[in-house]
């Protein structure tokens, strides 16, 4: 992500994709790093100058839904989706979104949206998923990177038929969680806010991230 940025500020154009064959230094969100390594999965960074307007937890929503839909030709189950930006199969983490949007006073200058897949287990993640051998890098890569493009030309709030596809794919839906509010998930909102049902009433947080609480009730 960081050479892309970096390829933005030189005028590096829309659509132009980072791949990298290992990290030593891969983030997620809220600072989280991590050594991504060789062969292991698909890193890469796509840098969007023509993203549509859309509120700002939208997007990496849509390139999840879109990614959900691409990588279920590798398994045999659904994908399922967390809340704001992970893909899990069989309960375990298979894939992650980050977005990086850089600001020139009001007017948005390009948005870089990075995206890991992991192919194969890593052996220190016991709680991680990987497509297995039968996934071709070269594949996964070209469906990340159509997952993106296609999610950036979408504009505004999450449509119905957004709002369904992650229901139907929505990993913490009736769970109970402890973060970034207490109570059980109702879903999320247009906006790619998640609901709540807490003790007061629904409400809905914008940022965060999603912990189940650890209860045998949920």
């Amino acid at each position: 992500m960081d050479i892309a940025h970096a390829g933005a500020g030189d005028g590096a154009p829309h659509g132009t994709v980072v791949v990298a064959e290992s990290q030593k230094a891969g983030r997620g969100r809220s600072g989280k790093s991590w050594t991504s390594h060789r062969g292991a999965g698909v890193w890469t960074s796509v840098l969007l100058r023509r993203a549509a307007v859309a509120p700002p937890g939208v997007l990496s929503l849509r390139v999840g839904l879109a990614l959900a839909d691409a990588l279920d030709r590798y398994t045999s189950v659904a994908t399922q989706l967390k809340w704001p930006n992970d893909l899990f199969l069989g309960g375990r983490k298979l894939a992650g979104i980050l977005t990086e949007a850089r600001w020139r006073g009001p007017q948005l200058e390009w948005i870089v949206v990075g995206v890991g897949v992991n192919l194969q287990h890593a052996g220190t993640a016991p709680d991680t998923a990987s497509l297995g051998a039968g996934a071709a890098p070269a594949s996964v890569l070209v469906d990340v990177v159509r997952a993106v493009l296609s999610a950036s030309v979408i504009a505004g709030e999450l449509s119905d038929r957004e709002l369904a596809a992650f229901t139907r794919r929505d990993l913490a839906l009736g769970r109970q969680v402890t973060s970034p509010l207490p109570g059980r998930v109702a879903g999320i909102d247009s906006r790619g806010g998640i609901r709540v049902q807490t003790a007061s009433g629904e409400r809905v947080a914008v940022s965060g991230s999603l912990i189940f609480s650890p209860s045998l009730s949920e």
